[in-house]
């Protein structure tokens, strides 16, 4: 069944519901207020009566003038104080004992007022003409139910097919994008504020992002092609050319030297295109110090600082997380490794972590030459380096991997320049999981 048939079928009961209440209560006032009238005219009439007995004006003698001066009795009966009939307007077709009040006998309301002198009048009149109102009106509430309920289920189907009709509209350019291929191409966006406006919105803004995480996906899948074939023509080339001919151990030695270190950074792109594929996963969350997984990288980095002369100053606060130790450990490492490398000889690098309001904080600060600021944004893509890099091992990935790692956590990496000079690379991340 569509959408636009259920909507109407629930339209349709909802309907039929409310017109089931409407005609039960309708009913229930009708009557009510039809009784009420003719128990409110027998009482009138019984007052009128016994005060014209008691300033003994004289009543009407017979039936045709009772029902002009009391109009809500056809018959009107004075007993006395023994019970006795003393006056007869009309000829009573039931027998009702003299209590005062109200009293139905055979479709006939009888209500008996009592006299000062201890006497009764009894009034009485046929419920017949109430029950004939009240039966013909249940007869046009049914009758007229059907009608109603076919009229809202009308009105039902054309709302709903009017408030349906824009996402039509949505599904049949979604599907022509999606068999299209044309992932550039958006849905018109309704005006306003109201659901289709939002949803028009949010569709358009889910086919941007699309949009760029395809490119970027496109643009690393290249990036990641061309820096594979370097290594691996180098291998194939290296291993040719000493297989032309035979060679001395040494030459030999140089060649599988160099085949061991073109293996090592083809090794090392490759883990690093794993952990970044891995930044796609949710995250798995666990106690995770900051300052000291700091402190494990800085440990497992010291043979690179030594090759650099450079000492590492650590400014460590405590800094509670929760996150995957191994990734963060891994983007720490890297932040530092990055500073190492490329600062001067001898140089000092910061590595910092510590506690900001409502995240906690990773700083590596070094004093190299520093990167324009205008560079900043083209190092967090893949396979982007520095200038001044040459001769400096590495893919272009780790600050890429960093971000990717910390997209993942739902925070950020902020490159700036440093108070000391260098670069300072901010790594933030949030105590909080972002809804």
């Amino acid at each position: 069944m569509s959408l636009r048939l259920r909507l109407t079928a629930y339209y349709g009961l909802v309907t039929l519901a409310l017109l089931l209440l409407s005609g039960a209560v309708l009913y229930r006032v009708f009557h009510s207020a039809l009784h009420q009238t003719l128990d409110e005219s027998l009482r009138e009439t019984a007052t009128l009566a016994a005060a014209e007995l008691q300033i003994g004006a004289p009543l009407p003698g017979d039936s045709n003038q009772l029902q002009s001066r009391f109009p809500g009795a056809t018959v009107l009966i004075v007993y006395d104080r023994q019970g006795h009939a003393l006056l007869r307007l009309g000829e009573p077709w039931v027998q009702v004992e003299l209590t005062t009040g109200f009293v139905t006998v055979e479709g006939t309301r009888v209500y008996n007022y009592p006299l000062p002198d201890g006497g009764t009048v009894q009034v009485m009149r046929s419920q017949q003409e109430t029950l004939q109102t009240l039966s013909n009106t249940q007869r046009y509430l049914l009758l007229a139910l059907p009608g109603l309920f076919v009229l809202a289920l009308g009105v039902g189907y054309v709302l709903a097919d009017r408030s349906l009709r824009p996402v039509d509209q949505v599904t049949r350019l979604a599907g022509e994008i999606a068999a299209s291929g044309r992932y550039g191409e958006r849905v018109p966006e309704s005006p306003g504020t109201d659901e289709m406006a939002r949803l028009t919105q949010t569709f358009n803004a889910m086919l941007s992002r699309l949009e760029r995480t395809i490119e970027r996906e496109k643009a690393f899948a290249l990036a990641a092609a061309h820096e594979l074939r370097t290594p691996l023509s180098v291998l194939q080339a290296r291993a040719s050319l000493s297989l032309e001919k035979p060679r001395t151990a040494e030459q030999y030695r140089e060649a599988l030297g160099q085949i061991a270190r073109t293996a090592e950074d083809l090794a090392q792109v490759i883990e690093a295109l794993l952990l970044l594929a891995r930044t796609h996963q949710p995250v798995e969350r666990e106690r995770a110090d900051l300052d000291l997984l700091a402190l494990e990288a800085q440990e497992s980095l010291e043979v690179l600082a030594r090759e650099k002369q450079a000492r590492v100053v650590l400014e460590l606060e405590p800094t509670p997380y929760r996150g995957q130790p191994l990734t963060l450990r891994t983007a720490i490492a890297n932040l530092l490794s990055n500073a190492l490398k490329y600062g001067p000889l001898g140089g000092r690098v910061w590595l910092r972590t510590r506690l900001e309001g409502s995240q906690a904080v990773v700083e590596v600060a070094d004093e190299g030459p520093g990167i324009p600021p205008e560079q900043l944004e083209r190092l967090l893509q893949p396979f982007q380096r520095g200038t001044g890099t040459q001769g400096v091992r590495g893919a272009g990935l780790g600050l890429t991997l960093v971000s990717a790692i910390a997209e993942q956590h739902g925070g950020r990496l902020v490159l700036q320049q440093a108070p000391e000079g260098g670069l300072l690379a901010r790594l933030e991340l949030p105590l909080r999981e972002k809804a």
